[in-house]
């Protein structure tokens, strides 16, 4: 028999059916393309114990001068603070450092913030008008939302805005004192309560501190096209004088601003509606206003994710990208399935995030219908190329400051992300009495996934389990044009993964609609030669990674020969 390469270029591809996704990977779980080959997602584990009531709504990590590690996290209802030094990185408690009422020990100031808001309400909104005219009236359209917090620090200290409470709150790191009993931190102010401020701003929508070190508040007093900056160097000179840097503009738009991001280029505006970079001019004028372009308005202030040199958001029906100083859309290989089933009709729950050690942005979303995001769809943008795959994670923070990214679950705890491999252990052979799970469960519930083998199994229960199994499928396989039936008795593969460590599954049908045949699932073992018995006119190959290890998977070839049309 000959042998047939089946080449397989990396990415999914679900904008067709998966017939016509001919001799591509279709569709998988918690795998990844790393230099041309198929590899697992990392693994995680709790970042700390501290269980968190209300849903993840922001993430922001930074480190001091001095070389502490900080991990802000804020909910629908409080802000709290990780800290690297209070337990050496493992089961550090979160540390609540909400404002109080009145700052004199009082009530949350968030504890009546709800998970979700309504904008614009006004006469015949909703079902309000019933009272005037005694019967329900057909609704207007309802911009829903979820609030969010826009947190940066300011040097070694810490700023944050709630979406939906609009002051902007300070952490100074300096005054602060963390007490393990009650797991609370030194309480953040009003940045308006500071000694000497002058005209700091309310009713704000996001808070973020320029590469020029100005103090930019979006949306200042409700205004949703202004955006307003402290004198450079200040936190508390808001009012413009002669002396100061302070200013403010108004953006000719017609959106509402939805948040700002740094790059190299300038600082990013963005609103509903289009896109403005503010650039920055010196005295007298401090900044200008350009806009980039219109009609790509991000669908939430999360939704935006990159680095200095390139960012990329999601939009209805679309995603972006701007590198180099311009924008462009990303072709997305995926997006028939994305956005078949988003849901888009919340503001601020789909959350964008930065893996800067694989060159990826990530975007978790919620289903439509859902409040909770159990999705992700990555983008590669050194490799340009597309995963898709479930997972129960709301917020998520990069790499830099701490190391290894983190996310937030569903669940209310954080976790570590991209555990790596240990070289030094053993690999895990898989049992040959285990079962297929027919679905993929959210796997938030899971309190540890780790890829190094050896470990306790109490202390990882679930490497003996295959509730959180990554796989992958291809579209439809054939010879030639398709119309030869193919008979194939030994399938060549290409890992790295150990005896057992991978399986393969073949479904084999002679028509797009036809009933497939299941075969398999077969072990892989290590020498590459695994012995099967198919025909068919295309077939469907499976990789499936049963337990938590690290593995590869290259180049597949078929023992085939032509087996006839029938």
């Amino acid at each position: 028999m000959a042998l047939l390469p089946i080449q397989i270029p990396p990415g999914f591809h679900q904008n067709q059916t998966q017939y016509q996704a001919k001799n591509t990977w279709f569709k998988g779980n918690l795998v990844r393309f790393s230099e041309g080959r198929l590899r697992p997602i990392g693994g995680w584990t709790r970042l700390a114990d501290t269980q968190l009531a209300n849903p993840v709504r922001g993430l922001h990590s930074w480190r001091s001068v001095s070389g502490e590690r900080y991990l802000a996290v804020g909910t629908t209802k409080t802000l709290h603070l990780w800290d690297s030094t209070t337990a050496g990185d493992t089961n550090s408690p979160l540390y609540n450092v909400t404002p109080l009422d009145a700052q004199t020990g009082g009530t949350n100031v968030f504890e009546n913030q709800s998970d979700f808001g309504v904008r614009g309400l006004g006469f015949g909104a909703l079902d309000y008008s019933e009272e005037y005219y005694g019967t329900p009236r057909e609704p207007i359209q309802a911009d829903i939302f979820a609030p969010t917090w826009s947190i940066d620090n300011y040097g070694d200290d810490m700023l944050a805005c709630h979406t939906n409470q609009g002051d902007i709150w300070y952490w100074d790191k300096s005054g602060n004192t963390f007490t393990n009993s009650s797991q609370t931190g030194t309480r953040m102010v009003k940045l308006s309560s500071l000694g000497g401020s002058s005209g700091c701003p309310s009713g704000c929508n996001g808070v973020l501190v320029t590469p020029e070190r100005h103090v930019l508040a979006l949306s200042p007093s409700g205004d949703v096209r202004q955006v307003m900056w402290s004198s450079q160097e200040s936190l508390t000179a808001w009012t413009p004088t002669a002396s100061n840097t302070a200013g403010d503009l108004s953006l000719q738009t017609k959106g509402m601003i939805v948040g700002a991001r740094k790059t190299r280029y300038g600082t990013l505006v963005f609103t509903t509606s289009d896109v403005w970079r503010l650039n920055y001019l010196g005295a007298p004028y401090i900044y200008g206003a350009e806009r980039l372009t219109e009609g790509v308005g991000p669908v939430g202030a999360n939704c935006i994710a990159g680095s200095a040199d390139f960012l990329a958001w999601l939009s209805p029906g679309r995603f972006w990208s701007y590198s180099g100083g311009y924008i462009k859309e990303l072709d997305c290989s995926c997006a028939d399935a994305i956005f078949s089933d988003i849901n888009l009709d919340i503001e601020g729950l789909i959350y964008a995030g930065h893996n800067p050690l694989y060159g990826e942005i990530w975007w978790l979303y919620p289903l439509e219908g859902e409040e909770t995001p159990t999705q992700y769809v990555i983008y590669s943008y050194r490799e340009n190329h597309w995963t898709t795959g479930q997972l129960e994670r709301s917020a998520w923070s990069d790499s830099g400051a701490l190391g290894y990214p983190v996310a937030a679950g569903s669940d209310g705890y954080l976790y570590k992300h991209e555990l790596g491999f240990d070289p030094n252990a053993k690999t895990l052979k898989r049992d040959t009495s285990a079962v297929v799970p027919t679905d993929i469960p959210g796997l938030s519930g899971l309190e540890s996934r780790v890829l190094s083998q050896g470990v306790d199994s109490v202390a990882y229960p679930n490497v003996g389990s295959e509730d959180h199994m990554c796989y992958a499928e291809t579209g439809a396989i054939e010879i030639g044009s398709g119309t030869e039936m193919m008979s194939v008795n030994q399938i060549l593969t290409d890992t790295d993964a150990g005896a057992n460590g991978l399986r393969l599954s073949i479904r084999v049908a002679d028509a797009p609609d036809e009933t497939v045949t299941e075969k398999g699932p077969y072990a892989l073992s290590s020498d590459g030669f695994t012995d099967t018995r198919f025909t068919g006119r295309q077939a469907f190959l499976r990789v499936e990674s049963p337990y938590d290890q690290e593995w590869r998977f290259g180049t597949v070839r078929f023992s085939a020969n032509t087996a006839g049309r029938r």
